[in-house]
């Protein structure tokens, strides 16, 4: 058994160094992902009754009902009992992101963000990175980080001309949308794991990072501040082809971005009254939003020309890639979970440190170098909930550790940027030169880590 689980983790690690070097060997991180994922559960299968009856010996015992122990009966257990969770948890993550990128997806086809292309059109350098920064941060902390990078840097591109000053406000932007998605539950993707997984409320949750995150993008903000001068070089004349994407009317766009903001922080209350998984909630928001956007529109256009004309790009890149790598490392890291390496983990480190800010920094050293959400998923089955909730643990619902989880691979991954999907992101869309980023930005985003981590020190003590 020791044996197939060094398999299992070796297995794993050379996955995630494949999918942290994407860049150099243009591997899809979405194939490395899945093929791992497969690889590990047949491995896990070679040796399943031993890991099984370390795991689940009493769910097996009443699986068998009296029958004797036997190869097809275990292999049954583990596609029926043990496998299907980590899928349903993957799957649910996946339907969330995909109903809140398509309400955005919506709301941009429609002409909603507009108007943002004139209001940010301002020439002080300073007071356009601090106005980009908050507003990211405001956007990111309702919707998935991701889609606001791509929605910021659209934008970022109609008015600024000059390439080294994009690159700057593109390193602000990926720093307000990781900070502003991990402190709300519905954010950002490990956060949304966080919240399925029950070891968080909303609430309590967002209470907890606001300031620690705020006080991280205020002290990486200022720090870039000190280097801009001058104005904005924008382009003189807007360059975005409005189509028939702008017919809606003033108040339209305004119902329809009411109806969105609206929605989006009514899922958790939909959650909370009903009990039923959150991304059922994102999904009846989808779907009014889509019936209104469709009366407006039904009228001019016609609904097979309408269909045809809103092509939702964004929403086919997150249910190819985004879906397929998710699954994969959910595969993956469910694998390491079932053979009781990280069970293992979790006890030694309780034993010997027991320091939870401890974890916390060293996860997030670790998120910088390779992938966080993977990283995140470690972290999430590395200890158990602490159920009583009388206890003084920092593992109990809304515990110091989950939020630190939490925070510190968000704030990790924007330290190299290589180490979040938006960063990459960002990379990918300005062609960013690594050494560049290592020389003029590691450190400010390292002392924005360490200013927020003090921040959730001191609230959290």
């Amino acid at each position: 058994m020791l044996l197939m689980t060094l398999i299992i983790v070796t297995v794993i690690v050379i996955g995630l160094a494949l999918m942290t070097t994407e860049p150099a060997h243009h591997i899809n991180r979405a194939t490395v992902a899945m093929v791992c994922g497969v690889i590990v559960w047949v491995i896990y299968l070679l040796n399943g009754g031993s890991f099984v009856d370390l795991m689940h010996s009493e769910e097996y015992s009443a699986f068998l009902a009296g029958a004797e122990p036997s190869s097809d009966g275990m292999k049954m257990f583990v596609a029926e009992k043990v496998l299907p969770k980590y899928v349903f948890e993957a799957c649910s993550v996946i339907l969330f992101l995909i109903a809140t990128n398509t309400i955005v997806e919506v709301l941009h086809n429609n002409g909603v963000f507009d108007s943002l292309v004139y209001w940010l059109r301002m020439r002080n350098s300073r007071t356009f990175l601090w106005v980009v920064s908050l507003l990211t941060f405001a956007i990111s902390a309702n919707v998935d980080n991701l889609t606001t990078v791509v929605l910021m840097m659209s934008i970022i591109t109609q008015i600024c001309r000059n390439h080294h000053q994009r690159v700057v406000y593109a390193c602000t932007i990926m720093i307000a949308a990781c900070m502003g998605g991990c402190f709300t539950a519905i954010g950002d993707m490990t956060s949304v794991m966080l919240w399925n997984r029950g070891v968080i409320t909303p609430t309590a949750y967002a209470a907890g990072l606001i300031l620690p995150s705020l006080a991280c993008l205020c002290t990486f903000t200022f720090l870039i501040g000190l280097k801009l001068h001058g104005n904005i070089e924008l382009y003189s004349a807007l360059s975005r082809y409005d189509g028939n994407d702008s017919y809606l009317s003033s108040w339209q766009k305004g119902l329809l971005l009411v109806l969105g903001i609206v929605g989006l922080w009514f899922i958790p209350s939909f959650h909370v009254i009903t009990k039923l998984p959150a991304f059922l909630g994102a999904l009846c928001v989808l779907a009014l939003i889509w019936a209104v956007e469709g009366l407006f529109n039904l009228e001019r256009n016609g609904n097979v020309v309408y269909v045809q004309r809103h092509y939702l790009r964004n929403t086919e890149f997150i249910g190819i890639r985004i879906i397929l790598y998710f699954l994969g490392v959910s595969l993956a890291i469910g694998a390491i979970t079932e053979c009781g390496a990280l069970d293992f983990i979790g006890r030694w480190l309780e034993d010997n440190i027991n320091n939870v800010y401890v974890y916390g920094l060293v996860t997030g050293l670790l998120s910088s170098v390779t992938d966080n959400v993977p990283l995140m998923m470690i972290g999430m089955n590395m200890f158990s909930l602490d159920a009583n909730p009388a206890s003084t643990s920092e593992f109990i619902v809304n515990g110091t550790y989950w939020q630190l989880l939490s925070f510190c691979t968000s704030a990790g991954g924007c330290l190299l940027f290589i180490g979040t999907l938006t960063g990459q992101a960002v990379l990918e869309v300005e062609k960013i030169r690594f050494k560049w980023y290592i020389r003029h930005y590691l450190w400010r985003a390292a002392l924005a880590w360490a200013v927020g981590l003090g921040v959730f020190w001191l609230i959290h003590q």
